[in-house]
């Protein structure tokens, strides 16, 4: 038990894709767009940060001098790929926002901490690389879905870093230890107390704008609007936004399209 929750009710409360009936469907959709993304965009395509596989990032740029968003992935720290997202870049590059779409290290291979660690390693490495190419606009917005939301809040405190958009995360690491999910995460309490943005205040002092859909499994709201509370609390900067009708998945139609809520949300961060 944990919370109240049984095992089997927690597996559940954790399992998006089992709620979601076309989740499968969607997320193959994702890989076609994507591959179609790439071709697009003609971008650089796996530059590495680290020496392991995942160690990577893509870049789709909008020209010098173009604000630069970088975007995590989800998968609960243990499923997909950087690959699998190239469909959120090409609206908003045409809005003249560059896109870094920044792979890691999965679980079991890494643990938690390692993971973190590729995620500012792999900010540091594109920051590098942007000011470069663009010295007169070098700072980052971040962008996370789902686990990546988790990831992006833990890597806040980056000096390179203004602010994040965090779409359907997970900010307490607590309930995950107990279901499924940490089957392969391995988290022990200490890393869950060292992990959990809900307990932390590295993402203190910059904005954090947070987005959940109101049809996403409830502990997964609980989630976000917990999270809210914890920063509100603290007089943080950010809004906080519940999307009526849509799920775990359906959320990113807000994000790719050009009207879409999250969209606007970035274009108004990253270019005002």
């Amino acid at each position: 038990m944990w919370n109240g929750f049984s095992r089997e009710e927690l597996d559940r409360a954790y399992n998006n894709s089992l709620a979601v009936s076309n989740s499968a469907e969607l997320i193959t959709a994702w890989v076609t767009y994507s591959a179609l993304a790439r071709n697009e965009l003609k971008g650089r395509i796996g530059i590495p940060y680290g020496p392991g596989e995942r160690q990577t990032y893509d870049l789709f740029t909008a020209g010098e001098g173009a604000p630069l968003v970088i975007f995590v992935h989800g998968g609960f720290w243990q499923n997909r790929s950087k690959n699998d997202f190239s469909f959120i870049a090409p609206n908003l590059v045409k809005a003249g926002i560059s896109v870094a779409i920044l792979g890691y290290t999965l679980a079991p291979s890494a643990a938690i901490d390692q993971i973190v660690s590729d995620i500012r390693n792999g900010i540091r490495a594109i920051h590098a690389a942007v000011k470069i190419m663009s010295p007169k606009h070098d700072k980052i917005w971040l962008i996370g879905w789902s686990a990546g939301a988790h990831l992006i809040t833990m890597a806040l405190d980056e000096p390179s870093v203004i602010g994040g958009t965090a779409i359907s995360g997970i900010f307490d690491l607590e309930p995950v230890r107990h279901c499924y999910v940490n089957d392969k995460l391995n988290l022990t309490p200490e890393s869950v107390l060292q992990n959990s943005p809900i307990l932390l205040t590295n993402h203190f002092g910059k904005d954090l704008d947070l987005f959940v859909g109101d049809a996403e499994l409830p502990e997964m709201i609980k989630q976000t609007l917990d999270f809210s509370n914890y920063r509100n609390a603290s007089v943080q900067k950010g809004r906080t936004n519940l999307l009526k009708g849509l799920n775990h998945y359906s959320i990113f139609d807000e994000l790719v399209n050009s009207n879409g809520s999250i969209f606007s949300s970035i274009h108004d961060r990253v270019r005002n």
